[in-house]
């Protein structure tokens, strides 16, 4: 039996013998280190040992994740924007309400409930979020509720406390992408691995997946290690379940040559 700790990175699964992590870290926040090569995201110190981060991502040519998570939160926004909409056409057409009328229930709501920050500034940045958002929704409620007996006053409560508490919303949200490396760090895990001469280095992922336990009869070897960018090597590829796993050989933190 061989052991592989599964990670994720945007939607493709990959595999690394658990022989090789020397430990499983939420992400640090890390010092910059300017000379190096953009695939080095920074470093920590960890048990007495300085430990240089490489990007994932950056490794196989896909957008870094700070990136992707402001685009995702202008999505949250402009989907916010359809969803005030909506609820406008509703309230002043009469017309039934076909979007999410509960906050946890929302693609926004749901991202909310999914964040755990340890940092204070971002825990309270969250609350706040969380805070308005729910006020929101409720707003929405009650505006749905009162046409139903006072078209007219629903009406003006459109422009009234509802406007009041999506702005709110929406700023708060701005704050929250304003804070997006603190909320990558929340979200990003970092693989310890032992590298050349027993020497540490960390990769940010997307999120550990899970760990299986596999007959190697399992894994469709390859002839030998594939080079799979400058920095790693692919052993095969895992069909588990109907999904199929990149299976990593080895991962160096320089460049390997052609």
């Amino acid at each position: 039996m061989t052991s592989f700790v599964i990670f994720k990175i945007l939607n493709e699964l990959y595999g690394i013998d658990i022989e090789g992590v020397k430990r499983i870290l939420p992400s640090q926040f890390l010092t910059a280190m300017p000379d190096e090569d953009t695939h080095i995201e920074g470093m920590f110190t960890y048990e007495g040992e300085i430990i240089k981060v490489m990007s994932f991502r950056k490794m196989i040519g896909v957008t870094n994740y700070d990136e992707q998570l402001h685009q995702h939160l202008a999505q949250l926004q402009a989907e916010h924007k359809i969803w005030l909409e909506a609820l406008r056409t509703s309230v002043e057409q009469g017309s039934a309400f076909e979007h999410e009328s509960s906050p946890h229930s929302c693609a926004l709501g749901k991202w909310i409930d999914s964040i755990h920050p340890d940092d204070k500034e971002l825990v309270e940045a969250m609350k706040t979020l969380g805070l308005h958002h729910q006020n929101l929704h409720q707003s929405a409620l009650d505006l749905l509720e009162e046409k139903k007996v006072d078209k007219d006053g629903a009406k003006r409560g459109l422009d009234g406390k509802l406007k009041e508490s999506y702005e709110m919303t929406m700023n708060a949200l701005g704050n929250v992408a304003g804070m997006s490396t603190k909320v990558a760090v929340t979200l990003q895990r970092c693989l310890v691995l032992i590298g050349e001469k027993n020497r540490s280095f960390g990769i940010n992922i997307d999120e550990v997946v899970d760990i299986l336990h596999i007959d190697e009869k399992q894994l469709h070897i390859t002839p030998e290690a594939q080079k799979m960018g400058d920095f790693m090597r692919v052993a095969g590829i895992l069909d588990y379940k109907g999904k199929l796993i990149t299976i990593i050989k080895d991962i160096t933190i320089n460049k390997r040559s052609a």
